[in-house]
């Protein structure tokens, strides 16, 4: 089974384009099924191995979210055996996946994102690389491979866009903000010498190699402790924020949809939930009607304005 696991792959990789990263997300999610069903061939895999597997991943803690996402890894790798004629039917006909509450994604307030970008910033030796880094994930809205694969001639500062490539290897353009070009600016005039010649990478670690992917997470990691945020933070947050504060500010979803580059609009609507939590929360906190229901005194609308500000960095 492992060398028909390594064919599909190798069937994703070529005919369907995916990224390594995808791949090889892939591939840890099957070769995690072959050691807990232990079946040599995929035509000994039988319903009950399924509900092994499920029972294995629940008594290991995995949350539901996971579970599911690794029932749709074998689920697509059996169909692909059946599509080649090397199974009659796929054992994973009828299996459901577990139920799962709607994934609302973790994001910044703008304060937080200015005391994050601060911080990073900090770095005596590579400040500018990890303001111009954050700058970006959060102005542009980036995933991490994007950063970490952008090139110099990738980069149009007068026509205020990044030319990024996404998933499925799909090109769109990305905008390049102010304080995200002015960041950028200024790193690449103090660019380390890359340690490979050839490369024309933005992002380089000290010695000048290219950035890495654990890398790029520890930057983000030691920023988020220097500036004191006690909620997790990742590459990706900075992309969620990126995407809720475009919304909140008034922006069209379709717009949003095509700035992440987003196949799916679906997918970029499980922001606008975040949207009118976010709007319920504040009517709550600062309706009379609500405040008198609560049994809170009216705020000083001075106080009120004050407190906004400082809490999220939203101009009242």
């Amino acid at each position: 089974m492992k060398e028909q696991i390594e064919d599909y792959l190798q069937h994703l990789k070529l005919e369907r384009g995916l990224s390594q990263n995808t791949l090889a997300a892939y591939r840890t999610d099957l070769l995690e099924w072959v050691a807990i069903v232990r079946r040599r061939e995929a035509a000994q895999v039988t319903p009950r191995d399924v509900s092994t597997y499920v029972a294995a991943l629940s008594e290991a803690g995995r949350k539901p979210a996971t579970i599911a996402r690794k029932l749709s890894s074998a689920k697509r790798f059996f169909a692909y055996l059946v599509d080649c004629g090397r199974l009659p039917t796929s054992p994973m006909a009828g299996v459901s996946a577990p139920r799962i509450a709607r994934y609302h994604p973790a994001y910044l307030s703008p304060a937080e994102i200015k005391a994050l970008i601060e911080a990073a910033a900090d770095d005596p030796r590579m400040g500018r690389r990890n303001r111009a880094i954050l700058e970006l994930l959060y102005g542009s809205g980036l995933r991490a491979s994007e950063l970490l694969g952008l090139r110099q001639g990738d980069i149009e500062f007068a026509a205020g866009f990044v030319r990024v490539t996404g998933k499925g290897n799909k090109q769109r353009l990305a905008p390049l903000g102010g304080y995200a070009a002015d960041a950028l600016d200024a790193y690449l005039a103090k660019r380390p010498d890359p340690a490979d010649h050839a490369t024309d990478l933005v992002f380089l670690g000290r010695s000048g190699r290219p950035l890495s992917r654990v890398a790029l997470w520890k930057i983000i990691r030691k920023a988020a402790l220097r500036a004191g945020l006690a909620k997790s933070v990742s590459p990706h947050t900075l992309r969620h924020s990126f995407a809720t504060h475009m919304l909140e500010g008034g922006a069209d979803l379709r717009i949003v949809q095509e700035m992440l580059g987003h196949a799916d609009i679906s997918t970029t609507q499980i922001y606008t939930s975040v949207d009118r939590e976010y709007l319920i929360a504040e009517h709550r906190r600062y309706h009379p009607r609500e405040l008198a229901r609560s049994g809170r005194d009216d705020p000083d609308p001075e106080a009120d304005l004050s407190l906004r500000s400082d809490a999220d960095g939203r101009k009242p």
